[in-house]
């Protein structure tokens, strides 16, 4: 079974964090609510007493900044699913994944270019087990992560882009030609 939290969480520690992840359009006021809210949502996947504040902090990210809905959208939707991780009884674990899995879907299709919000769905449905079907949308999310990365690269840290590339290679099919654009962006990082 593909389900391991604690593994995405990384990932997305190291790739959107503030010591990795900058933005060409930065807003400060906007990064460090999100900031916040990045360090409760990484907090809940293991302390469920986590979960009601992160959920506040990414609803008033959406309404005070509602250029990133999607992301917040997607992250809420992470959020919802986490809850069903942490319920107790299996009916239930199965309908917060299920209404966490609609939410995330929103959040994509109101930011389908958001790397970030597509990082996060698209981790997020790859270690989903294979009964909720989303090996399809692990899939699509990171092949549209493909198709970004060279015009969105430049906007983050070499170091982590190139975790990002390694994690995108190990994780997803791909066809040869995609492997070599990615180890030709990865080479053009310049990382030692």
């Amino acid at each position: 079974m593909k389900y391991n939290f604690i593994f995405l969480i990384n990932v997305l520690m190291i790739m959107f964090t503030n010591k990795g992840y900058s933005q060409v359009t930065y807003n400060a006021e906007a990064e460090k609510l999100l900031e916040i809210g990045r360090n409760l949502f990484y907090a809940s996947v293991e302390d469920e007493s986590k979960l009601d504040s992160a959920f506040l902090i990414f609803e008033k990210y959406q309404k005070e900044y509602p250029e990133y809905q999607g992301r917040a959208t997607t992250y809420r939707g992470v959020l919802t699913a986490l809850r069903g991780r942490h319920a107790f009884w299996v009916y239930s674990k199965y309908k917060l994944v299920k209404e966490g899995l609609k939410i995330m879907d929103e959040g994509i299709s109101q930011s389908p270019n958001d790397l970030e919000a597509l990082f996060v769905y698209g981790s997020t449905c790859y270690f989903m087990p294979g009964l909720f079907g989303r090996d399809d949308s692990a899939q699509n999310a990171f092949v549209k992560i493909i198709e970004l990365l060279p015009q969105n690269i430049q906007n983050y840290n070499p170091a982590i882009m190139g975790n990002v590339i390694d994690f995108l290679i190990e994780h997803t099919e791909l066809t040869n030609q995609q492997i070599a654009r990615l180890t030709d962006m990865k080479k053009d990082l310049n990382l030692k």
